[in-house]
């Protein structure tokens, strides 16, 4: 399923994350999901353009980004299957992660309309 990822540029340095989610936390705003390498910290957020509007009023850069959020199946080799099927229609994945309170992770792949139909026949 395609859902809407919120990438914002945090600072590399102490207690930058905890900022953010300070924030978060104080509108009541839970992570589904979080990736964060240097400057860029990725989120999944029940309400990703109220989160990118309130993280935009407190100075951050934040931007959406289309990605796929599946549930690969709790079996040897499903995931491999999965990259099989994406990597024989040549499409590349940029990057993955995991998510934290739920079932399932996040792709983010080049071509993200085509990657969706390739994985609904995975969806529960």
């Amino acid at each position: 399923m395609i859902v809407k990822q919120v990438t914002v540029t945090v600072e590399n340095k102490e207690g930058k994350l905890k900022e953010v989610m300070d924030i978060l936390a104080a509108e009541g705003i839970n992570v589904i999901a979080l990736s964060m390498a240097d400057t860029v910290t990725r989120l999944i957020v029940k309400d990703p353009e109220g989160t990118m509007e309130l993280l935009k009023n407190h100075g951050y850069e934040v931007h959406l980004t289309d990605v796929i959020r599946i549930v690969v199946p709790s079996q040897s080799g499903s995931l491999a299957k999965m990259l099989v099927e994406i990597a024989e229609e040549k499409i590349n994945l940029e990057y993955m992660y995991a998510l934290a309170t739920e079932p399932g992770m996040i792709i983010r792949p080049s071509n993200v309309e085509r990657t969706n139909e390739i994985l609904s026949k995975w969806e529960a």
